[in-house]
């Protein structure tokens, strides 16, 4: 009875949650003016980058399996996706996606908690150095670009490399110190307790899945062929996500600055907005968009420019995740349902 309650109350919330945020945003109302200003065909490369967003995404958890010799299919790899970008678009800091992914892990796919853990984190980790590196490495390809902001935007741009460079040493410290490592398995272990998930677990359990996690950890970090191949898919998957912009740009009929300028704004802005702890970055990401592509966009053209890539980048991601999120509970259900009146 329990569990059927607990289903009812996440369809409706992740139902009520993504309308919410679809129906009270007053920048859908403009879409017909802003489409009949817009190249549509440039347009649709932005949405086409969403598309091998979400794509690496996939490929960087089947290549997490393979490492491990865990039998996954691409649709789990996606599902894995889909759940990760919907929470991380809801919660502050983008937090809720990567213990979405690891209970998806645990009770859909039926992973060990220690191996969930241990690639959901391997994969945060090579992300966030990515995404660490590649404003630093894009500042000294065009250090004018940081030189042309205003001094606002140039202490936020600071601002947010320097908290992306300390999450990088608290993620390493976090990946090889066992006291921390239990401390989180055991916060996973009661919140899957809590939603009656998970049952007659020890400490001696716990252990185990630390052992595990550490492991697997160990491994992944010493195969230099699958860290260099999901190193990649996440280079391509942040070069797409940041491509966006560029294709927004084009789309308004603009070409003097180049894709290279346009990835290095972004991803400065990327790191700066990233260090703010609303849910979607709503309202920030548009003020941080206006403040530091000015120099890119005309004034007259920036507002249109800001609607058009939160189109892409947030509205349109949180429709496609959160629709695969409750198509895909709701799937779930009608099975448990079938298997349990098998004369249906």
């Amino acid at each position: 009875m329990r569990h059927r309650i607990f289903s009812y109350v996440f369809t409706f919330v992740v139902l009520t949650i993504t309308i919410y945020i679809l129906a009270s945003s007053s920048e859908l109302g403009i879409l017909p003016v802003l489409f009949q200003i817009t190249n549509l065909k440039f347009l649709g490369g932005a949405f086409i980058c969403m598309l091998l967003y979400w794509l690496n995404d996939m490929l960087i958890f089947k290549t997490l399996f393979y490492s491990t010799n865990t039998r996954q299919s691409y649709l789990s790899s996606l599902k894995l996706t889909m759940v990760g970008q919907y929470y991380n678009l809801i919660t502050p800091f983008g937090s809720g996606g990567q213990p979405a992914q690891i209970l998806t892990m645990t009770n859909s796919l039926k992973l060990p908690l220690g191996l969930a853990t241990s690639l959901t984190i391997s994969k945060f980790m090579i992300y966030h150095v990515i995404i660490t590196i590649f404003p630093l490495v894009m500042f000294l390809l065009k250090p004018d670009i940081i030189m042309r902001q205003t001094i606002i935007g140039k202490s936020i741009i600071a601002f947010g490399i320097g908290i992306n460079v300390l999450g990088l040493f608290l993620i390493f410290a976090l990946c090889f110190n066992s006291k921390i490592v239990y401390k989180i398995v055991l916060l996973f272990i009661t919140l899957l307790k809590r939603f009656k998930l998970a049952k007659n677990i020890q400490n001696s359990d716990i252990s185990r899945h630390i052992n595990e996690y550490k492991l697997c950890l160990n491994s992944f970090l010493a195969n230099k062929k699958i860290l260099f191949i999901v190193s990649g898919f996440c280079l391509l998957q942040v070069t797409a996500y940041f491509s966006v912009t560029y294709f927004v740009y084009l789309s308004l009929g603009l070409s003097q600055a180049s894709l290279l300028d346009i990835l290095a704004i972004q991803s400065l802005l990327y790191t700066a907005v990233n260090t703010i702890p609303i849910p979607g970055n709503v309202g920030v990401s548009e003020g941080f968009f206006y403040l530091v592509f000015g120099i890119v966009f005309p004034a007259k053209l920036i507002v249109y420019a800001i609607m058009l890539w939160r189109l892409v980048i947030y509205y349109f991601n949180l429709t496609v995740t959160g629709l695969f999120v409750l198509f895909d509970h709701l799937f779930i259900r009608f099975r448990i349902s079938r298997q349990g009146n098998p004369a249906k």
